[in-house]
């Protein structure tokens, strides 16, 4: 063990999903319009991923998913499609000798100290996140967690979720509703907190050309910074250093 905290416990984790997406009153009215199609096209040049997927909240999909990890190494289990382990929680399916990295990243600072300005961070947040989804596949994740009763909150606190990191869209569908209902939400008007995430790690160059195999816990340059008020979150270094 590393001596850090374990994070197993789902209320827990659900408890600091919502702290961190739960919007005050004046959050929420502050919160200017975002297009999402638009929010999206530009995460997507910035991260340059060779796919993106709508995660839809379905067991099929989560499936697909585990067999993956079960595949590169990060997940336990049968890899074979016959064996559905899309039911099983996350904390069920990270191979032991992971379970403490998970931890570890998760419990961990953001890395270097924010910069006072905002300019100063988006400009951080660019210049490591710029391409860092080469050669990967990415999610966009929707999702919905319940607000912990505070006043004036109507109905879940909604986000959507861009990452590269099949550990991390198992981990939101695991804490939060993922799907259509979320989708359906936003696409409607309601303000919703922006995630960006990046493993940090790129697999091609610029030009294509394979810069280094996957490995089963890649991480790479540890950054977490607030944007526009905090609706908006940059992040990368870690499967787990989403929000």
């Amino acid at each position: 063990m590393l001596g850090v905290p374990s994070l197993r416990t789902r209320g827990d984790r659900v408890t600091v999903l919502a702290q961190r997406h739960s919007p005050s009153t004046e959050a929420r009215r502050a919160a200017a319009p975002r297009d999402l199609p638009a929010w999206e096209a530009r995460v997507r040049r910035i991260l340059r991923p060779a796919a993106v997927e709508l995660v839809d909240g379905s067991r099929e999909q989560r499936q697909r998913l585990v067999a993956a990890g079960v595949r590169q190494g990060t997940l336990r289990g049968p890899a074979e499609a016959a064996a559905d382990l899309s039911s099983l929680p996350l904390d069920d399916l990270l191979v032991p000798e992971l379970r403490d990295l998970r931890d570890f990243d998760a419990a961990a600072g953001p890395g270097t100290p924010e910069p006072a300005d905002e300019e100063q961070r988006e400009a951080e947040a660019l210049r490591l996140l710029s391409g860092a989804a080469r050669g990967r596949t990415a999610w966009v994740v929707p999702f919905a967690v319940e607000p912990l009763g505070a006043a004036g909150a109507s109905g879940p606190a909604l986000g959507v979720l861009f990452t590269d990191s099949r550990v991390a869209v198992l981990a939101v569908q695991d804490e939060a509703r993922v799907g259509a209902e979320a989708l359906a939400r936003i696409e409607a008007g309601e303000p919703w907190t922006a995630l960006v995430h990046s493993l940090g790690v790129p697999l091609d160059d610029e030009h294509g050309h394979a810069l280094r195999e996957d490995e089963a816990w890649p991480t790479g340059t540890r950054l977490r910074v607030r944007l526009r008020g905090g609706t908006e979150v940059w992040s990368c270094g870690s499967p787990v250093a989403w929000s």
